[in-house]
């Protein structure tokens, strides 16, 4: 561990001084938390035995990441998230916003709003956030990085290996039947107390997660984590292009991208809604049971002799069956009725966004660079009638 060192004066012998402005800083952040020394350490991790030291001899002028982090992981351990904060069942289209936004306005990050001046942001939330960032470039690799349940999980045994190991030991122990009453009882309290501690860490680190996300976007603004992008394929094509996990959230409330796939509009029969040169965003149903699938009217990419086409689908209702109409927005293409029994396993998914090329812009224009006449490193021809001008001068 490297610390940086204060030295009294040129003359004395090189002594660390104690900052006692950290140490203040620890001091107001478990006062305005309720926290005392001991409560705090239930949630420090491998840092339990180590705040009287941070306290009274550290003579660093920042925190090391990784106390840092499991110290503000302590101070949002006392204002907990609400039970609802990550309901799944939402399907408000901003709901993950939503949630972002009352994270944001838990009293934690008042909290740190309020000792701005004590330098909280260089002392502790940047050296956090680099351990949490640290872990998340660890699980860039993980099979889990697109389901976020089991990537939360794995994050939690990335920042407290074996804690969860030790948790399910504690709760599974059995005494040994030659052993004394005495030590039984001795015995399962001190399993029953670990498995306690255990769990309230586990969950701390948990909650402090999404704390520790909205820091990030805050004070680490260009840094794009590893779990926040996805690569889609392109139809029929080996190309695949890294979208935003953001993106399609905020825009589509998705939440799964692994039915999700692109395709480039090679045809015009959309021409008008989606033309040719445009990208298509579509979800897939080949991995859902297609009966599940609620059909509305829409615009859908079907499998029409062999090659996947996007068309709008209208779905009509008779007594005895349901006609589709197959449409093309381009008027100079007919519209094709069929049996919707007969068209149900040739839908291939539907459309829910496009990108627009803007081929009706000429983007050339924009590319030409007229030349800097005050550049002195560039050397521009004099023109013909300067030149004349100035042999009549002369």
């Amino acid at each position: 561990m490297e610390y940086t060192f204060i030295y009294q004066s040129m003359n004395q012998s090189k002594k660390p001084i104690f900052i006692e402005s950290s140490k203040n800083l620890l001091l107001k952040i478990l006062k305005s938390s309720n926290l005392t020394k001991l409560q705090s350490s239930k949630f420090l991790g491998k840092h339990k035995n180590s705040l009287e030291s941070y306290l009274y001899k550290f003579s660093g002028t920042v925190f090391p990441a990784s106390f840092s982090y499991f110290f503000l992981n302590a101070a949002a351990s006392a204002r907990p998230l609400s039970d609802d904060m990550w309901d799944k069942k939402k399907s408000n289209k901003y709901a993950h916003v939503e949630d972002l936004k009352r994270v944001k306005n838990n009293s934690f990050h008042k909290m740190l709003e309020k000792f701005e001046s004590l330098n909280v942001e260089q002392k502790l939330i940047i050296p956090a956030l680099e351990h949490h960032c640290s872990i998340l470039i660890k699980l860039s690799n993980s099979k889990f990085i697109h389901d976020e349940e089991n990537y939360l999980r794995q994050y939690v045994e990335e920042v407290l290996p074996g804690v969860r190991d030790n948790l399910e030991e504690s709760e599974t122990w059995q005494p040994d039947e030659n052993s004394s009453i005495e030590w039984i009882m001795s015995s399962s309290v001190s399993e029953a107390i670990k498995s306690v501690n255990s769990r309230l860490l586990i969950e701390s680190i948990e909650n402090f997660y999404p704390h520790l996300e909205v820091l990030r976007k805050k004070y680490m603004p260009n840094f794009v984590a590893p779990n926040e992008t996805f690569k889609l394929p392109v139809v029929n094509t080996n190309e695949q292009i890294l979208f935003s996990k953001d993106f399609v959230k905020r825009n589509l409330n998705l939440n799964k991208y692994n039915d999700l796939i692109l395709m480039n509009v090679t045809e015009d029969n959309m021409q008008g809604t989606i033309n040719v040169g445009d990208l298509a965003l579509i979800i897939k149903f080949q991995n859902k049971k297609i009966k599940d699938v609620i059909f509305k009217n829409g615009i859908y990419a079907i499998n029409l002799n062999g090659n996947i086409c996007i068309r709008r689908l209208q779905f009509l209702n008779l007594k005895q069956r349901t006609l589709v109409h197959i449409i093309s927005d381009n008027k100079k293409y007919r519209d094709d009725p069929v049996d919707f029994i007969e068209l149900m396993p040739l839908i291939y998914g539907e459309v829910v966004w496009r990108s627009n090329n803007f081929q009706d812009i000429d983007f050339i224009k924009h590319e030409k660079e007229k030349p800097n006449l005050f550049l002195p490193e560039e050397d521009f021809e004099v023109p013909m009638f300067l030149n004349n001008n100035k042999k009549e001068t002369a």
